[in-house]
């Protein structure tokens, strides 16, 4: 199935929408990139599997994590959370993983600096003030503080989701939370960006290779599903990689191919258009 969604990308490319949509050049390399990624998801789609998380250990855990995300996962854009409920437990882990390693939102802290990201945090976002105290009662002795950070990350969110991923004590820790939150059912979110969908679907040409027809996401080339989420996050993240808050790390390699596609579409307005068609996908649910 994960290869017929990619191949889905070079039917597309032959299609008259394709050809009028882009310049010759793009064309040839999202052909060369689909052809890639068919041989890559053929490669590898047999031998992925699921993690074993405990769901039920996950949930008597999941209270630090709702705070942001919600008792449901639903996701809270005061607190720049995305929506995690039902989100596939592999992609989680990916994250959670990549978050302790310092693959994302890196910055010279290496330890859970929960205080200090808060109120960097809380000078972007104010709203960050309403949870500090819940916050603090999930951790024994307080917030944890490691000392502010001379060089803290751009990613002022992301910086403090790896202070508390940081705080997790083990692998199976971040499994068990994984399979907690892929069962919970939270409501779509609602659509808060407006764009040129037409667009959108020309634009996103760039993005179905590895996120699917359908923003349904494809493990084998670790890509999230996009369908479903909030729209503001989506947006947000392809910003933070068209900027480069995310996507230069290379500790990071997922990442560091996502920037570059992200960068195809050069214009907020085509970030928003993308973003537009993305929900779409979720429209008539």
């Amino acid at each position: 199935m994960r290869v017929e969604s990619v191949r889905v990308l070079y039917q597309f490319t032959e299609s008259d929408t394709f050809r009028a949509g882009l310049p010759e050049k793009q064309r040839n390399s999202m052909k060369r990139f689909a052809c890639l990624m068919i041989s890559a998801a053929a490669m590898v789609a047999a031998g992925t599997a699921m993690a074993a998380g405990d769901a039920a250990r996950g949930e008597a855990e999941f209270a630090v994590c709702a705070v942001c995300h919600g008792e449901q996962g639903e996701g809270f854009e005061k607190y720049g959370a995305p929506k995690i409920g039902g989100q596939e437990d592999w992609y989680i882990i990916l994250s959670l993983t990549n978050f302790r390693a310092g693959a994302r939102a890196r910055d010279n802290c290496d330890v859970a600096d929960v205080a200090g990201t808060l109120e960097r945090a809380k000078a972007e976002s104010p709203e960050y003030a309403e949870i500090e105290a819940e916050l603090a009662t999930h951790f024994e002795g307080g917030l944890p503080s490691g000392g502010a950070c001379s060089q803290p990350s751009a990613d002022v969110h992301g910086s403090l989701m790896r202070a508390i991923a940081l705080t997790l004590e083990d692998d199976q820790l971040v499994e068990d939370l994984a399979a907690y939150a892929t069962s919970l059912t939270p409501p779509l979110p609602p659509v808060t960006v407006e764009g040129d969908v037409t667009a959108g679907t020309t634009g996103y040409a760039t993005c179905i290779s590895c996120h699917g027809a359908n923003g349904e996401g494809i493990q084998a080339l670790n890509a999230p599903a996009v369908a479903g989420q909030h729209d503001w996050y989506t947006e947000r993240q392809l910003m933070n990689y068209m900027s480069g808050v995310r996507g230069t790390n290379p500790q990071n390699i997922t990442d560091m191919q996502m920037r570059p596609m992200a960068q195809i579409l050069i214009t907020p307005e085509a970030v928003t258009n993308v973003t537009a068609y993305i929900n779409t996908f979720t429209a008539s649910e």
